[in-house]
C-alpha cells in the first residue's frame, strides 16, 4: 500500500531542495509531484482521489492559484513517516500561511531612496624645505691713495773767487768724501682676510591652526504626494 504525503512551499528553490532531500532518503524521482501556478480544481481533484478532506484540498487549491509549491510524493505506508518528517526540514507552510505571506508580499511593497551626506575629510601633507649655505669667491677692485715722502739729492755748483792764505790752503787741500742720503718711499701692496659677517642655519619647530573650507553634497530624500487619476471604463 502507498500513502501521499504532501507539503506546500513558498517558492521553487525551497522546493528544489526538498525533492533532492526525498530522493536521497530513498524517495524514487518519478513517485514526486511538483504543482505551482495550477487551477484549483485540478488540484482539488487530485488531493482528493489521494484520500485528503475535499474541503482541505480546495484550500490547497486556491493557495496554488496565488503562489507557492506544492510536492506530492507516493511512498509505502511504512516510509510515510520519514517522508514528512524530511519535508518539515524545510518550512512546510499552511495554505492560510502561504497566502498570508503572499499578500503581504503584493500588499506592502517597498521602494527605497537613500540618504547621501559627503564629510570633509581634512588630512596633513607634509613638504620638505629648507635653507642651503654656500660660499662663493668673486673679484672687485678697489683702489687706495697713499701719500709716499721722496727726497733727492741734487748737485750744485756755484763759481767763486776768494783767495785762499796759506794756512787755508793747507786745510783745503785733502781727500775726503762727502755724502748726502736722500729716502724714496713706494707703495707696497699686501693682503689680509678679515672675517666681516658670519651666517648660520638653525631650525625652529612651532605648530599653527589653518581653517580649511570646502563644499561637500548632500542627498535629500523629498516626500511629495502623488496625484490619482480616475478613469472611466
Amino acid at each position: 500500500m502507498s500513502t501521499s504525503v504532501i507539503g506546500l512551499f513558498e517558492d521553487q528553490d525551497i522546493a528544489r531542495h526538498v525533492v533532492d532531500a526525498l530522493t536521497k532518503a530513498g524517495v524514487k524521482e518519478d513517485a514526486v509531484e511538483t504543482w505551482s501556478e495550477t487551477g484549483a480544481d485540478k488540484v482539488t481533484e487530485r488531493l482528493i482521489a489521494a484520500g485528503y478532506d475535499e474541503g482541505k484540498a480546495r484550500s490547497y487549491g486556491k493557495a496554488l492559484e496565488t503562489a507557492g509549491v506544492l510536492i506530492v510524493a507516493e511512498v509505502d505506508d511504512n516510509k510515510a513517516d520519514n517522508a514528512l518528517e524530511t519535508m518539515r526540514q524545510f518550512k512546510v507552510l499552511t495554505p492560510e500561511a502561504l497566502l498570508e505571506r503572499s499578500g503581504k508580499q503584493q500588499g506592502e511593497q517597498t521602494e527605497k531612496a537613500q540618504v547621501i551626506e559627503e564629510e570633509l575629510e581634512v588630512g596633513v601633507a607634509r613638504t620638505t624645505g629648507g635653507k642651503r649655505l654656500k660660499t662663493e669667491i668673486s673679484e672687485r677692485k678697489v683702489q687706495e691713495t697713499v701719500t709716499l715722502h721722496e727726497e733727492t739729492v741734487e748737485a750744485e755748483r756755484t763759481k767763486v773767487d776768494r783767495v785762499l792764505k796759506p794756512e787755508e790752503a793747507d786745510q783745503a787741500f785733502g781727500e775726503r768724501t762727502v755724502e748726502v742720503t736722500a729716502t724714496t718711499e713706494k707703495p707696497v701692496v699686501s693682503k689680509q682676510a678679515h672675517v666681516v659677517e658670519e651666517v648660520a642655519l638653525s631650525k625652529q619647530s612651532g605648530e599653527r591652526e589653518v581653517t580649511v573650507s570646502g563644499t561637500v553634497r548632500r542627498q535629500d530624500v523629498k516626500v511629495e504626494e502623488i496625484d490619482g487619476k480616475s478613469k472611466t471604463a
